[in-house]
């Protein structure tokens, strides 16, 4: 876009005005006659001609060399690789987006990143003219005040990728500007794995957008931990959890007898060495106990490295205070062999049992229980089979174990897109187990996982013919029938055992793998669907659900600050809005009782400390935003090319040049002449 001066164009004008009028009145020179006096008349012409050419030639100098004056007076600038602005400046409407992330801290010979950055978009700051409007936004859409604010920003945890900040930026130019001349200057180290996002969105037109890159592209060695997981469904103090934690050397070079460490209440519960590849995601997995009962604070610690901020990643765990059993039993069946192994694994605590018939399904608050223990039911009403359905649905786990009519449990099943069942009379036994399994965990050594289990005599079974549901048999009887199978239903758990509990049966009751199987399958049911609490990033909005609770809900934040969260009421439970800017643990609290724990993670990708090359980086950009991106590699301390980030480079020095060397130009070409 190019802005006219009128003063300006009245010099220009002023300047040409004489070469038009000496071009208007040159004429070609006549055409010679043989005669001599017409010859001498023609040569005494070319004469004059060429004192007419000559004076052309002063006047196209002079002329020209008024022209360079002219514009050196303008003071026209350079801005960019494309465009230009001549005669002056016009005002500018910019925004200063600074990427203040994580990586931002790694330092070289002129310090960190974020300071050189900020030494940078200072001098921006004061490089603009009068008039200007100028806004300071930290990459995660933080606002600030220049200059005070500048100055005193401080790094973030939350991550947002560079093309995200820029559409940011846009979007408050084009609330808040008052100019037509826009400029985004975004300032960063063009980390590649927070470059770009998946969205295409394009800028709004008349927005042009300065890459400024920060600090050099050499890739700096780093290990991350990309997740934490609990593998274990049951979890009791004193049994070893199993944690499985991801880790990624993201440097040039392979790691040996690299240490990673798991923490429970921030006590080491055990440590091993791992062999990193580069960039190859390896599975860590660690195992120690928990000591106490309720929600315990962990997490997974590596050694330090070129990023100490992501050396720790947290994890919470819920060890249950108390797991509430509901054996619901029909008219016939026996249930003193399932009570008496609950009771005799319960000498520790965490486990209650409630016995109700099953016409007492139907008042019973299921909601109150952990899991729900189905022993020989008689017809199910189709409310009971409702409140069954919803139960599991919600999370619930339920154990069914067959009558001497197998209509209710095909009833249920049907409801809970399973398979069928049959009463088979025949003498059978164990055959194969899924010693993999969770519900195992711990149950059996690495010798006894090698052998058969005890022989336990099989007289009666429910055989069940596998349907629909995603189910998975866990113990199989000869002739590859089922015995113990896992049916998943929406977000809960059921267990079947395709005999009854009753020596007629079987004699699994009197065997020792009754006991750990019932104990084992209590705790494994009401685990839900995880026995880990949820895990956020930092800048994440997370929704949080907590069980209906009557006061007060607020949150203590990993940086000790307490806040009130936002709220909205669901069926049964409260849904809490928050944002956390910090790695850690959360506590959920409700009238200053901790309820719950929410781990505070950060974002995998600040661990891969690999910078992308400024032009390749300025095309990606422009691709994504659909509009022009201008690369300015500048120095921190170099006041001079920061100012031409504001200005552009000022072309008067140019056409001073041109304009002297012009009038050198028009004296020595009418020297020359005259000495002639």
């Amino acid at each position: 876009m190019i802005f006219v001066n009128p003063l300006v164009l009245i010099g220009l004008v002023a300047a040409v005005l004489p070469l038009l009028v000496h071009l208007f009145n040159f004429r070609r020179p006549r055409r010679l006659e043989y005669s001599s006096l017409a010859l001498l008349r023609s040569i005494q012409q070319m004469a004059v001609q060429r004192v007419r050419i000559r004076n052309w030639l002063l006047l196209v100098l002079r002329t020209l060399a008024l022209c360079a004056l002219v514009f050196m007076f303008a003071r026209p600038t350079l801005i960019g690789s494309s465009s230009t602005q001549f005669f002056g400046r016009s005002s500018v409407s910019m925004v200063l987006a600074i990427d203040a992330s994580l990586s931002m801290i790694q330092r070289d010979s002129e310090g960190t990143r974020l300071d050189q950055a900020k030494a940078m978009a200072q001098s921006i700051v004061q490089s603009a003219a009068p008039g200007d409007e100028i806004f300071i936004m930290r990459s995660d859409a933080q606002q600030l005040e220049p200059p005070n604010d500048l100055m005193e920003l401080q790094p973030t945890y939350a991550t947002i990728a560079a093309v995200s900040a820029i559409r940011q930026a846009a979007e408050l130019l084009g609330q808040e500007a008052t100019h037509l001349n826009r400029v985004v200057y975004y300032l960063g180290d063009l980390q590649e794995s927070t470059l770009m996002d998946s969205l295409q969105t394009s800028l709004q037109e008349g927005v042009r957008v300065m890459l400024i890159p920060v600090g050099g592209t050499e890739v700096r060695s780093n290990v991350g931990i990309a997740d934490v997981r609990v593998v274990s469904r049951i979890v009791d103090p004193g049994t070893p959890v199993a944690v499985e934690a991801t880790v990624v050397n993201h440097g040039a070079s392979p790691i040996d007898d690299y240490a990673v460490s798991l923490y429970l209440e921030d006590k080491r519960v055990a440590q091993t060495s791992v062999a990193l590849a580069p960039e190859v995601p390896v599975r860590v997995l660690l195992r120690g106990a928990a000591e106490t009962r309720g929600w315990i604070a962990g997490y997974v610690v590596t050694e330090d490295d070129g990023l100490a901020e992501d050396n720790q990643r947290y994890f919470t765990l819920n060890v249950p205070e108390r797991r509430d059993i509901l054996v619901v039993h029909g008219r016939q069946a026996q249930t003193s062999h399932v009570e008496l192994a609950l009771s005799l694994r319960n000498e520790s605590g965490g486990l209650q049992t409630t016995k109700i018939p099953q016409r007492g399904l139907a008042a019973a608050p299921l909601s109150q229980y952990s899991a729900i223990f189905l022993i020989g039911p008689d017809e199910l009403s189709s409310g009971e089979v409702g409140r069954l359905d919803q139960y599991v649905q919600d999370g619930g786990g339920l154990l069914i174990f067959p009558g001497v009519d197998p209509a209710p449990v095909n009833i249920l099943m049907e409801a809970f897109d399973a398979g069928r069942v049959a009463i088979q009379e025949q003498e059978t036994s164990i055959e194969l187990a899924d010693f993999e399994h969770p519900l195992f965990e711990g149950v059996f050594t690495a010798s006894e996982r090698t052998q058969r289990l005890e022989a336990v005599r099989v007289h009666r079974t429910a055989q069940y013919v596998p349907g629909a549901a995603a189910e998975q048999t866990l113990v199989t009887l000869l002739g590859q029938v089922p015995l113990l199978q896992e049916i998943q239903y929406q977000n809960g758990h059921i267990l079947f055992l395709a005999v009854a509990p009753e020596l007629s049966w079987s004699d699994l009751p009197v065997r020792g793998l009754f006991v750990p199987l019932m104990y084992r399958a209590a705790h494994y049911l009401s685990a839900g669907g995880s026995v880990q609490g949820e895990e956020v990033l930092v800048g994440e909005q997370a929704t949080i659900r907590v069980a209906a609770v009557q006061g007060q809900i607020t949150l203590e934040m990993p940086d000790g600050t307490e806040q009130i969260p936002a709220e909205r009421q669901v069926f049964g439970a409260s849904l809490i809005e928050f944002e956390a800017d910090s790695p850690g643990i959360t506590q959920v609290r409700v009238e200053n009782h901790p309820v719950r724990l929410v781990s505070i993670g950060l974002d995998p990708r600040e661990s891969r400390l690999s910078y992308a090359v400024p032009g390749e980086a300025g095309d990606l950009l422009e691709e994504a935003l659909g509009a022009p991106v201008d690369v300015l590699e500048v120095d921190s301390q170099d006041d001079g090319a920061m100012r031409q980030a504001r200005v552009g480079v000022e072309l008067w020095r140019h056409f001073l040049v041109l304009a002297l060397l012009l009038l050198a130009a028009e004296m020595i070409l009418a020297s020359h002449w005259r000495s002639r």
